[in-house]
């Protein structure tokens, strides 16, 4: 599979390009991981001073959710995160958010999210369990997909879910 940028949700506040309000992140797969490159505004500035944990924490769940998909080819949801701050995220400042599945047990999905500063130094680190979601159709999923930032093979590949 050719890496390069995933198809998004239509409405996802993390990914729309189009969302005024969003904060338009694109997801990269990287051939064993997935991963974004952001800088946050001072609206979402704790009252630390650092990055809202909820903002942080919504990212780190698109990128594991995109890596279990990319691996996996399954949809599932967060069961449990354990996460480490060794470093504040401070909004204004580069950061490069990544993501890899590392191991799958039945409908266990257990996988690791990190974020790294400019200088590639780890400032967060969640490791998770996911679960495959019941009842939920792939192909429901993927008509709410916008392709339009991704490439032909990127679309190609995505069609042979099933």
């Amino acid at each position: 599979m050719n890496r390069g940028a995933l198809p998004i949700f239509k409405a996802s506040f993390f990914l729309n390009q189009k969302r005024r309000d969003g904060l338009k992140l694109r997801v990269i797969y990287a051939g064993d991981h997935v991963y974004t490159d952001f800088r946050l505004s001072n609206g979402f500035q704790s009252e630390t001073n650092s990055l809202y944990g909820g903002i942080f924490f919504g990212i780190m769940d698109v990128l594991m959710w995109y890596a279990i998909l990319m691996e996996a080819r399954k949809i599932c949801m967060t069961k449990k995160i354990t996460v480490d701050f060794f470093e504040p995220l401070l909004c204004g400042a580069p950061y490069r958010a990544k993501s890899k599945l590392m191991n799958v047990n039945g409908k266990n999905f257990y996988v690791t999210a990190w974020t790294e500063d400019a200088n590639g130094e780890v400032c967060t680190k969640v490791d998770a369990l996911f679960r495959e979601g019941k009842n939920i159709s792939m192909a429901d999923i993927l008509r709410d997909f916008d392709f339009s930032e991704t490439t032909p093979e990127m679309e190609e590949f995505f069609s042979t879910f099933s």
